[in-house]
């Protein structure tokens, strides 16, 4: 798994949403490869070894000001359950209130199986923020 962290800073008394984009392999979410062509799909799941998967999870820290994040309700998740990352823009956290350094920790995560095509896997996934 790796993590990504993300800053959010807004002054607008009404917040800010984090949304989240997934690229995949252009048609549908997931980690992709072109040779020979696979895609590993991003969904809701519990990843276990052995079965495909591929998503994130998300988690608020305490750093920062202001208002409280919360998680969208997709990515809340802990252990190995994973939210599926979609090929549209989707809620990560948002908030109320202004905020200042309020920090959100990503974690992808991914299983194979047996019958995973070899290959050098990628994505592109977009982070944005835009006041509420």
């Amino acid at each position: 798994n790796a993590n990504a962290s993300t800053s959010m800073t807004c002054g607008d008394n009404q917040g800010c949403t984090l949304t989240i984009q997934d690229t995949g392999n252009g048609a549908s979410p997931g980690l992709a490869t072109s040779t020979p062509a696979y895609l590993i799909p991003s969904s809701n799941a519990t990843l276990a070894a052995g079965t495909e998967g591929y998503g994130i999870r998300a988690t608020t820290t305490p750093v920062g000001s202001g208002g409280a994040l919360s998680i969208g309700s997709i990515y809340n998740k802990n252990g190995n359950d994973i939210g599926g990352l979609l090929i549209a823009a989707t809620t990560l956290a948002s908030s109320t209130a202004a905020v200042t350094g309020r920090e959100v920790v990503t974690t992808h995560l991914a299983a194979i199986s047996a019958t995973t095509q070899a290959g050098s896997y990628s994505d592109t996934i977009t982070y944005s923020c835009v006041g509420n």
